[in-house]
């Protein structure tokens, strides 16, 4: 699995190859960043960490590979696939569903760790610029979890320099589990808790179909049980080129 980085990018190199070829009305977008820490709904899942993805969108419809690969021994790797669909009511207001497959290949039963699961999400966002709120629901079938996410995104110019952008974005959410580890031996472990935070990035414009972010990120977590030994504040950053073709 630690081979899957150059894995990824010989699939966004043949994708692309085939996009320029054809001239196909899909497009490819590549990403490769590194993670201080990663850190999902509030809670963090592991330390150092990159962070290779690639998507393929055809109109309104989007299905791609997502990945975290610690770098630091003894954390397990996570693999997602998803797919996507955007619906645009108007030129300001969007819904937008998805289905992801979550895949720990490393997990361990025997230590509570889940192997799977999947979700589907639903959700809509508004753009009333230079604010864009959106609310999201996910369901989790393995974990039989339910998580309201809501968030209120910022754009501004960067003053001075204009292939960059200034974005914050503060968001919340709250995760109720009815299954925390479901492929573990023994009876279902239940968790609720709420979490919130804040993203701060400034994407920058190396070429027309190229970017550099760099980011910064806080999160909090309430409510979640004592003994599981996560920390409930959480700081780190982000840095990472994406391409799209």
């Amino acid at each position: 699995m630690k081979k899957l980085p150059v894995l990824l990018a010989a699939m966004a190199s043949i994708a692309i190859a085939g996009a320029a070829e054809s001239k196909s009305p899909y497009t490819v977008t590549t990403d490769f960043s590194y993670t201080s820490d990663y850190v999902f709904r509030g809670l963090k899942s592991a330390g150092n960490s990159f962070q290779p993805s690639v998507e393929v969108a055809v109109g309104d419809f989007n299905a791609g590979l997502w990945t975290n690969q610690p770098i630091n021994k003894g954390e397990n790797n996570e693999i997602d696939l998803y797919a996507g669909y955007r619906f645009n009511v108007n030129s300001r207001f969007a819904l937008e569903s998805a289905a992801t497959y979550y895949l720990y290949p490393e997990a361990r039963a025997s230590l509570g760790e889940t192997k799977r699961s999947y979700e589907l999400s639903a959700g809509a966002s508004y753009d009333m610029a230079p604010l864009t709120p959106s609310l999201f629901y996910y369901h989790d079938f393995r974990l039989k979890s339910d998580t309201l996410h809501a968030s209120i995104g910022h754009k501004m110019p960067l003053g001075g320099v204009s292939a960059a952008t200034f974005e914050t974005s503060v968001f919340a959410g709250n995760v109720h589990l009815k299954d925390a580890s479901p492929d573990a031996a023994g009876p279902a472990v239940q968790e609720s808790y709420s979490y919130y935070g804040v993203d701060i990035s400034i994407p920058y414009k190396l070429a027309a179909n190229a970017t550099f972010t760099v980011a910064g990120h806080y999160a909090r977590n309430q409510n979640l049980t004592p003994v599981s030994g996560i920390p409930k504040d959480k700081t780190w950053f982000t840095a990472g080129v994406t391409i799209g073709f």
